[in-house]
């Protein structure tokens, strides 16, 4: 979202009167309520999260549906479901949100007398595969700096560092983006992920001819590796078509787990403790994507940023060199 959205909606913190000729503009308590309402279902629950008179809560939501000219709830037996046009709104606004928690947070550093701090956004599957790991390394040196990680989709993660939410950000084979720069950290091969007992579980690679017959679990990241996944089944002359799609990789490995089906996924998801039934078989033709860390050109590296840049590399030729260890 472009952040003079952000200063528009926020210049103005009084409830625009109807008729205004700026009725159509949110300002932010109004997005505060309306996602309270959306969270709870309820005026009156939402009323006690923001500390306000129910009363309040009500005419708010109907003041802001009447300035916008939609519904924003359905009345149904007394609970209130968002419209598709709500959730579209809230999706929107969940950015501007995060920059307040960040604000919010600063002052109470400030306040407190705290230094330092890390801003990371990272996908679904570095946030539960990586980023645990090498923030343990870097808080080894580093216990006083206060870290808030946000999981999101790719695009997101490109967003929030490109618009200064977020002092650096963690993907795999992202889409190049001209106002950021990407810092290499590895090459990783992707592998296919099956169960232990799995006949596959025994093959010393997999091609796209074995898999015939087996359910295919779809890691429908926003990245490039869907489609280089799909080229290698092209190449193989065979028709990659997955029963099953789900958003990361991480996620496609528990589906794995649950005996739902095999996937094609990354050798660092595919690697984490987390999984006990899953085996990684490499894959053929090969596959690589690459790791990247993600800041800003605009801004200078920070010396924590730095410091966990580095601890970060470090982690992952740790577990790469433990996975060709074990293999």
């Amino acid at each position: 979202m472009d952040i003079n959205y952000f200063i528009a909606m926020v210049d103005n913190q009084n409830l625009y009167s109807q008729g205004t000729s700026r009725g159509d503009r949110m300002n932010l308590r109004q997005l505060e309520i309306l996602r309270s309402v959306m969270r709870t279902r309820s005026t009156v629950a939402a009323a006690r999260d923001l500390g306000m008179s129910q009363p309040a809560v009500s005419n708010a939501i109907k003041s802001i549906e009447l300035n916008l000219g939609f519904l924003l709830f359905e009345r149904v037996n007394k609970r209130l479901i968002p419209t598709q046009e709500a959730q579209i709104l809230l999706e929107e606004a969940e950015p501007l949100f995060l920059i307040k928690e960040l604000i919010d947070q600063t002052a109470s550093q400030l306040r407190t007398g705290r230094r330092g701090r890390m801003r990371i956004v990272a996908t679904s599957e570095l946030s539960e595969s990586l980023l645990p790991q090498s923030l343990a390394r870097f808080r080894g040196s580093h216990d006083n700096v206060d870290i808030a990680l946000e999981t999101v989709r790719l695009d997101n993660v490109l967003e929030y560092v490109e618009t200064g939410v977020a002092d650096i950000g963690f993907a795999i084979e992202p889409h190049p983006r001209e106002n950021l720069q990407y810092l290499p950290l590895a090459q990783l091969d992707m592998v296919c992920a099956c169960r232990l007992e799995s006949p596959l579980a025994a093959r010393a690679v997999v091609t796209p001819q074995d898999l015939r017959g087996y359910p295919l679990i779809n890691a429908r990241t926003t990245s490039r590796i869907s489609n280089l996944v799909q080229s290698a089944f092209t190449r193989s002359e065979e028709n990659y078509q997955p029963s099953i799609d789900v958003r990361f990789m991480n996620v496609a490995a528990h589906f794995v787990e649950e005996g739902l089906g095999v996937s094609i996924i990354d050798q660092l998801t595919a690697s984490s403790k987390r999984y006990t039934q899953l085996k990684s078989v490499p894959f053929e033709p090969r596959i690589q994507a690459t790791v990247s860390a993600i800041v800003s050109p605009d801004r200078l590296q920070q010396r924590l940023t730095k410091s966990l840049i580095g601890h970060t590399r470090d982690e992952i030729q740790h577990r790469l060199s433990a996975v060709a260890v074990h293999d």
